[in-house]
């Protein structure tokens, strides 16, 4: 099984910079009607 292969229904970026500036982003994955 390869990267190209994953099934992805939730992600998490963080970020941490200098100073307190820090962010985390989550996105799902729609299943809409």
């Amino acid at each position: 099984k390869t990267k190209e292969d994953a099934k992805l229904d939730l992600v998490m970026s963080n970020s941490f910079g200098f100073g307190g500036t820090n962010a985390t982003l989550v996105l799902k994955r729609w299943a809409g009607k």
